[in-house]
């Protein structure tokens, strides 16, 4: 039941972000949208803000640690373009609501911890400072493109920004394996 109900309630926000600004969404319109009461979404979400994250989190989730950093990314972005595809009014309001930064604040607990362990595996001689630099770098690209993506309205073909993105990480990669230690 839980479950469901979280579903319902990020169901509940999306189609209300389709229609209106994230800062006009109520925790009362969504509570009113899917049938429950006030309680019921405050036992799994805090505020507005804590269902946009879950929202984040639930894109993140897919990452694939298995696979290599650049097919990693590849994949995520793929899988964030076909739910924001999904929801293309709903992103857009999101996207001009929160910007770039907010979009990396939500984005940034699913993201760092999977990419800074790809990138610590790929050059173990790099300190962690360094792999930190490099997963803020990554990350902040990579929102960045994602929210441009969003922006375009469809202008900007996904499929292929996304291997792009998979070179671009690649690169950073291989450079931090074969560059000489950075403290």
């Amino acid at each position: 039941m839980t479950s469901f109900t979280k579903k319902a309630i990020i169901e509940s926000f999306l189609h209300l972000a389709a229609k209106k600004p994230l800062e006009k969404i109520t925790v009362r319109d969504i509570v009113d949208h899917c049938g429950i009461n006030r309680n019921t979404f405050y036992y799994h979400f805090q505020d507005i803000y804590a269902v946009l994250e879950a929202v984040c989190l639930s894109g993140t989730a897919k990452i694939d640690a298995l696979l290599p950093l650049g097919e990693m990314l590849q994949h995520l972005f793929g899988v964030l373009t076909e739910y924001a595809a999904r929801y293309p009014k709903a992103m857009q309001h999101i996207a001009a609501s929160v910007g770039q930064s907010g979009a990396e604040r939500y984005f940034a607990k699913g993201f760092d911890g999977p990419v800074f362990q790809k990138l610590k595996q790929g050059a173990p001689m790099q300190s962690d400072e360094m792999h930190r630099t490099a997963t803020v770098f990554l990350r902040h690209a990579f929102i960045g493109l994602f929210v441009d993506w969003i922006n375009a309205n469809g202008k900007i073909d996904g499929e292929s920004l996304g291997e792009r993105i998979a070179m671009l990480a690649e690169g950073i990669s291989l450079a931090l394996c074969h560059g000489k230690s950075i403290p």
